[in-house]
Formats: structure tokens, sequence, C-alpha cells
């Protein structure tokens, strides 16, 4: 295996798919919730997301291999939550995925060339570009995600400081507090902090893993940190009647903000896709090597990509597609669906960490973390759930067939 995803290419590869289309969408959702109090909620997440950052990079390094967590989940708690915790995960990006492209493609519809396109064909573009990429090896997706999280660093960083020093009016809150609405708002930004479960599924990849890795997210906390929480100033002080991304980005990019906001949104989304994707894929073919998946799944190009497991996803991706344009999925019904096996599987990671890590702060914050996942999973779309007793019900069997 070829260890060639350095420092720099490895933030790169973190940073765009973690901030993802929450960046754009979740700042502004917060504050129409709670006003003011909304820089509070942010900052209790951001902390909670240093520890999630740091538990599944503790994972990943404790027991490293492409299955990433996984690995150290059955060292933990037993071989029956490896393979559960590798089910929710594939599970997951059956559906999550294709949502994603759902996401980036209407933001590319803003786009006067993109108007008079089908939703569905913008997104079939995108699965094969994605596909395309992903065959070209580890090296070629991490490229593509640093350009990505090199130009959303640089436009939210100057347009909201911009906006911050000429377009803002510090005052204080005058929105009254309520304990329901910013525990749901606290609820909905768990999603910021989602996405580093995937990382350790590259770790073979990674040069002198056990100092990049460790390097690479504190990096990349700082820089998703300070970019949630100078979006969340510059709404919360912004001078207008219009509180999101584009309208804190219009002081300093003026009529080029909704094309740039467009192409970082898209860029943003793609990054999401292809480390998720290319992740399960690598996840999947080396359980595949283990005799728990198909053996035609271990197949890998010249590039060692999972060639006919990239294939395969795709295949579902489109199949996913094709439901949506008969009215039979929607956009929600696949994210609720995602984010209930993305939870799961975070879930019974953070378990793990909480049996390996004695130190009493981080336990206290991992059952926070775990009760809050939780609380998301009851208020997700009861066929969700009843998909994710199925899978976990299938697992069970399957464990108990092999003994």
């Amino acid at each position: 295996m070829n260890k060639n995803i350095g420092l720099i290419t490895l933030c790169g590869l973190i940073i765009g798919p973690i901030l993802g289309s929450g960046i754009v969408l979740l700042p502004p959702i917060a504050y129409n919730n709670i006003g003011e109090w909304a820089i509070f909620a942010w900052i209790i997440i951001m902390i909670l997301g240093i520890v999630f950052a740091y538990v599944f990079t503790f994972l990943s390094l404790e027991s490293p291999g492409n299955e990433g967590v996984a690995i150290a989940v059955g060292n933990t708690l037993g071989l029956f939550f490896r393979d559960l915790c590798s089910n929710f995960l594939t599970t997951a990006v059956c559906f999550g995925p294709i949502a994603v492209l759902l996401t980036a493609s209407t933001f590319l519809k803003n786009i006067n060339f993109f108007k008079n396109v089908e939703v569905e064909w913008i997104v079939f573009g995108f699965i094969i570009f994605c596909t395309i990429l992903l065959t070209r090896g580890v090296k070629s997706i991490g490229k593509f995600n640093l350009v990505f999280t090199g130009l959303t660093a640089l436009i939210l960083l100057f347009g909201s400081a911009y906006t911050l020093i000429f377009s803002s009016d510090f005052h204080l809150s005058k929105t009254p507090f309520s304990f329901s609405e910013f525990g749901q708002t606290l609820l909905l930004l768990f999603w910021a902090i989602v996405g580093w479960e995937v990382v350790g599924n590259y770790i073979e990849n990674i040069k002198n893993p056990k100092k990049t890795l460790m390097k690479a997210m504190t990096i990349s906390l700082i820089v998703i940190i300070g970019l949630y929480i100078m979006v969340a100033l510059s709404l919360q002080s912004f001078r207008g009647n219009t509180y999101d991304i584009i309208s804190i980005m219009t002081p300093l990019f003026g009529s080029f903000a909704i094309p740039l906001i467009t192409v970082m949104a898209c860029g943003l989304c793609v990054s999401t896709y292809l480390m998720i994707v290319g992740g399960v894929t690598r996840m999947s073919a080396k359980r595949s090597e283990n005799n728990k998946l198909p053996l035609y799944l271990s197949k890998t190009n010249k590039y060692e990509s999972p060639v006919n497991a990239i294939f395969t996803l795709a295949s579902i991706h489109c199949f996913m597609l094709i439901l949506v344009s008969l009215n039979i999925l929607t956009i929600g019904s696949l994210v609720s669906c995602a984010n209930v096996f993305f939870l799961a599987n975070a879930i019974i990671g953070l378990c793990a960490g909480f049996k390996l890590l004695k130190s009493i702060k981080f336990r206290i914050s991992i059952a926070i973390l775990v009760i809050s996942f939780l609380l998301l999973i009851l208020r997700a779309d009861i066929w969700s759930q009843i998909l994710l007793i199925i899978v976990f019900i299938l697992s069970l069997y399957n464990a108990h067939s092999k003994k």
C-alpha cells in the first residue's frame, strides 16, 4: 500500500468533507432559531466536537487498518459490534451520498446555465465525475478536496471578517432565552461535528500515521472551529434583513457572492461524497479480503482503488436517484435514513472510546454525545428506525449463523 497522504493533503481530505454543506446551512438555521444565543450553542458544540474528533482519531490509531474504527470496536466490544459498526456505516453510505449530491445540484441551479437542466441529470453527472475521480486513487481525492478546502476557507474567512469589521452592529441579545429551543438547536448542530468516523479508513495510505493524523486533527479542528465561529458571529452581528451565507458574503464580494457560494457549496458536497464513499469502499474491499463480503468487491486497480466496490456503490446511488425521480424517495427520507445509520455507527465507536479512555472528563463528554445522538435517532422518521432494527437483526443473525 502506497503511503502517499501527507499532512497538508490529509487536512484537505478532512476539513472540506466535515464542513460539507453544513457550513452553509447550519449557522443561518441556528440564528433564526435562537437569535444571538446561537453563538453559545456553537461554542458548546465545538467543544464536544474536539472530544468527538479525538475519540475517533484515537480509535483509528489504536487498531489501524482500512476497516477504520471498526477494528478498535471489535477489539474492545467484540466481533459482533465490529461487523455491526461496519454494516451501519455501509448502509448509511447507500443513502447519504446521493442526498449530498442532490443538495449540490440545488446550489448549482443558481447558475443560469443549469436553470433548465433537470436535477436528476445534474446528480447523474456528479456521480460519473466522482466515480472517475475515486478510481484515480486517494491522492487524486486528496488534491481535489484540498483545492476546495482552501477555496472555502479563504471565501468564508475574508467574507466573514469583512462583514464583522465594516457591516456589523454588535448589540446585546434581544431574543429571550428558551431551554427548549436552545436544546433543539443544540441537537441540530451536532451534524456539524459528524464525519470523523471515516478518517481512519484511509490510515494505510497516511505517511507516519501516528504523528501525521494527530497533527492533521489539530489543524483541521482549528480551521473548522474558526470558520464556524466566524460565520456565526458575522450572522448575528450583520446589519441587514436577511441572515444567510450569501448575505454576509455580499458586503465583500458583491454580485459575485452567489456564484462563489454556489461553487463553494458544490465543491464541499462533492468533497463529502468522495471522502465518505472512498472510505467505505476501501473498508468493503478489506472486509471482502477477510471473507466478510463477496470476494468480487476486493478487486483494486493500479491506483490501489477498490474499483468493483466503487462501481457497486455508484450503481446503488443511481438506483436511489431513479427512486427519487419517481417520487418514491425524497431528499428528506434519504437524509433521515443516512443520519440514523451514521449516528448508530458513531454511538458504537463512542462506546468503545468510553471503555478505552479512562479520563473522567472524556467519559462525561462521550456520555453527552451518546445521549444526544440517541435523541437524534429517536427524532428520526419511523421507517428509518425500522430499517435500523432490520439491519441490526440481520447482523445478529449473521453472527449467530457463523458460530
